[in-house]
């Protein structure tokens, strides 16, 4: 089997604590918006390989942020999701963070995060 070159990646947040829908619900926002930062050339490809997004987990909304900001100096395209406190959590809390679709060479910026359990 081919190893897969083109990924997006999200991450969400152990605490604060969210049911499976809601965490099913933000990680659907975040690559939604991610994706519109995406090359077109390469989502397109993304999209014919077969489109792979890896979930994975951080501890808190404090380590969303500071892996936002990390993907910022990189210049990553991402998004971080800011909920708006409708249901489970308080307004202004990120609840998932999404890459656009990065290649290869740049996978190795997520490989200390663990898969979302």
């Amino acid at each position: 089997m081919a190893e897969i070159k083109l990924k997006q990646y999200v991450i969400v947040p152990k605490k604060p604590k969210m049911s499976i829908g809601k965490v099913a619900s933000q990680v659907s926002h975040a690559t939604y918006m991610a994706l519109n930062k995406t090359d077109k050339l390469v989502k397109s490809k993304w999209e014919q390989e077969g489109m792979c997004v890896i979930v994975l987990e951080c501890k808190d909304s404090n380590q969303l942020f500071g892996i936002s900001e990390y993907f910022k100096q990189w210049s990553v395209p991402h998004h971080l999701y800011i909920d708006e406190g409708i249901t489970e959590v308080s307004m202004g809390t990120p609840t998932a963070l999404a890459t656009g679709v990065l290649p290869e060479n740049k996978h190795w910026m997520l490989s200390t995060l663990k898969t979302y359990k």
